[in-house]
C-alpha cells in the first residue's frame, strides 16, 4: 500500500471516529459543537476521500499506459493472460479493464481456435500506414 493510500485511508477512518465522538457527546450530554464536527470529521474524511479518487484515476490512467506499451510489444494482440503476466494485475482485473477498453471502443475482440479471447487494438498503425494517410 502507497502512502497516499494509506494517508486516505487514515483522514477517512479518523474523519469516522471523530464523527462517532461528536455524535456520542450530542446525544449523552446535548452538546452540539458544529466547529469541532467540521474540523475533526468532515473535512478529513473528504480529504480523505478526494485523495483516494484522485490516487484510482492516477493509477487506472498508468495501468492503461503499460497495457498500452505491451500491446506495441506483442504487435497489438493482447490476451488477459498476457496482461496479467507483464502488469500488477490480476486475470480477473485483467480481463475487466481489456473488456472496458473495448466498450470503450479502443479494442476489437477475436476469438483464437482454442476459445481465448484476443484484443486487438486498432489506434496503432505503422508508418506507412501513417504517410498514407488522407486528408480530412
Amino acid at each position: 500500500m502507497n502512502s497516499r493510500r494509506l494517508l486516505a485511508k487514515t483522514l477517512v477512518g479518523s474523519g469516522a471516529v471523530g464523527a462517532l465522538l461528536y455524535g456520542y457527546a450530542a446525544l449523552k450530554y446535548g452538546v452540539w459543537d458544529l466547529l469541532g464536527i467540521l474540523l475533526f470529521s468532515v473535512l478529513p474524511a473528504t480529504y480523505g476521500f478526494m485523495l483516494n479518487k484522485r490516487d484510482r484515476k492516477r493509477a487506472s490512467a498508468h495501468m492503461e499506459k503499460e497495457i498500452l506499451k505491451l500491446a506495441a510489444n506483442r504487435k497489438n494482440l493482447l490476451t488477459t493472460a498476457d496482461v496479467a503476466l507483464c502488469t500488477s494485475l490480476n486475470m480477473e482485473q485483467s480481463s475487466e479493464v481489456l473488456e472496458d477498453l473495448r466498450r470503450k471502443g479502443y479494442l476489437r475482440l477475436k476469438v483464437a481456435d482454442n476459445g481465448a479471447f484476443v484484443y486487438e487494438f486498432q489506434s496503432f498503425l505503422s508508418m506507412e500506414e501513417k504517410l498514407s494517410a488522407e486528408r480530412v
